[in-house]
């Protein structure tokens, strides 16, 4: 089953740009607190045009190695959600979209989903690499964690820095139901803003985790399927992987 939406699309995508955009990310040296770091980056991307009004979190106390890794990471992010964007507007609900969402999930949705994780208020939202509360520490296994009492802050833990990858490595270090879309870093920090209720609007969570879960709700409730965050980096994982390999690295469905 397949169809195209892409004249509803095009009226919910007049503010697309046709040359590229120059973005500034503003940041906060480690070594001083009054101390500003500015990055302009992503000026010959092209990915960039989709959006007219990137929106960014600040970071703090991550040292000029961490701050390069998360800047490179958030570029991720942007090229994979680009691609997955163009390619919903122009395939529609395909065998892809099926996987995930189902034959009767609705696209708009996963559009908005998409848009509003890039485009979204993230006033005060906050990476930083401190580990201010102890808890990368006393969990080594946590690549990061959300402040309870912080709610818009994202602690960055060593793990992150040391296990993630970035998105050229997507189809080389094994199948997508392997090694699971997270361990790329851009699709972690796309996932990391579905936990902001800023982000998430109180609709978006992680109802199920589980592989086997999320392909249920694909086939029999699409109307969460589409609110869910595991399905959504399972179709942004395995859609951005159609371009870079003969019918992608999903591995076994």
């Amino acid at each position: 089953m397949k169809f195209s939406f892409v004249t509803l699309i095009s009226i919910l995508s007049t503010n697309v740009l046709a040359s590229p955009i120059s973005i500034k990310l503003s940041l906060k040296s480690s070594n001083s607190s009054s101390e500003s770091l500015e990055l302009v980056t992503g000026t010959t991307d092209d990915y960039l045009n989709t959006w007219y009004d990137i929106t960014y979190p600040s970071i703090e106390n991550c040292n000029a190695t961490q701050t390069k890794m998360i800047n490179k990471y958030y570029q991720d992010l942007l090229e994979v959600a680009s691609t997955v964007r163009d390619h919903l507007i122009n395939e529609g609900v395909d065998d892809t979209f099926i996987h995930w969402f189902g034959e009767n999930g609705n696209p708009v949705a996963v559009l908005g989903f998409i848009d509003n994780i890039v485009q979204g208020n993230k006033d005060g939202v906050l990476y930083r690499c401190d580990d201010i509360d102890g808890t990368c520490a006393k969990n080594p296994t946590y690549p990061g964690y959300h402040r309870s009492i912080a709610e818009q802050e994202t602690v960055i833990c060593d793990l992150f820095f040391t296990s993630k990858r970035p998105i050229e490595d997507m189809c080389v270090i094994g199948n997508i139901t392997t090694v699971k879309p997270k361990k790329f870093a851009g699709i972690d920090l796309f996932h990391r803003f579905c936990h902001l209720e800023s982000i998430n609007k109180g609709f978006i969570a992680e109802y199920v985790e589980d592989y086997d879960q999320v392909v249920d709700y694909a086939e029999n409730n699409s109307s969460y399927a589409v609110l869910n965050v595991d399905n959504m980096l399972y179709y942004l994982a395995e859609t951005y992987s159609l371009q870079l390999t003969d019918g992608g690295c999903l591995g076994n469905y």
